[in-house]
C-alpha cells in the first residue's frame, strides 16, 4: 500500500471550495418615493454576500442560509437618525428574487447568475 503525502491533502480540500458567484439584474421600484429603476449586483463567496444597489457606491454585507440571502447596511441621515438599507432574497435555480428596502422605497430585485 502506498502512502499519500500529507501535503496533498490540504491542496485537495482547497480545490473543493466553491468559487465566487456573481449575480446581476434590475431593481424595479414597488412602493414609496423611489429613484428610477436601476441595476444591482450580488457577489457570493461561500456563505458571505455583498449586495451592491444602483450606482455601486454602497455595499450591503450579509450571509446566506441555505437558499436565503440577507444583507444590510445602516447609515446615518442628516438628522443623525439611523437609515437602514436591507436586501432579502431567495435563490431558485440560477436566479435570486428578492426585495431591497430603504426608509424611502421598496424595490423588487431579480438577479441572474452571470458567467464572469
Amino acid at each position: 500500500m502506498r502512502a499519500i503525502p500529507l501535503v496533498l491533502i490540504p491542496l485537495a480540500a482547497c480545490s473543493m471550495l466553491p468559487d465566487t458567484l456573481n449575480y446581476a439584474g434590475p431593481l424595479r421600484p414597488i412602493s414609496g418615493t423611489c429613484d428610477p429603476p436601476s441595476q444591482a449586483t450580488l457577489t457570493q463567496r461561500r456563505t458571505a454576500i455583498i449586495f451592491t444597489p444602483s450606482s455601486g457606491t454602497l455595499e450591503l454585507r450579509g450571509q446566506t442560509q441555505g437558499q436565503s440571502f440577507t444583507a444590510a447596511l445602516t447609515l446615518t441621515d442628516p438628522n443623525k437618525h439611523p437609515y437602514a438599507l436591507i436586501f432579502e432574497g431567495t435563490l431558485t435555480g440560477a436566479t435570486i428574487s428578492g426585495t431591497y428596502t430603504t426608509p424611502r422605497c421598496r424595490y423588487a430585485a431579480t438577479l441572474h447568475l452571470t458567467t464572469d
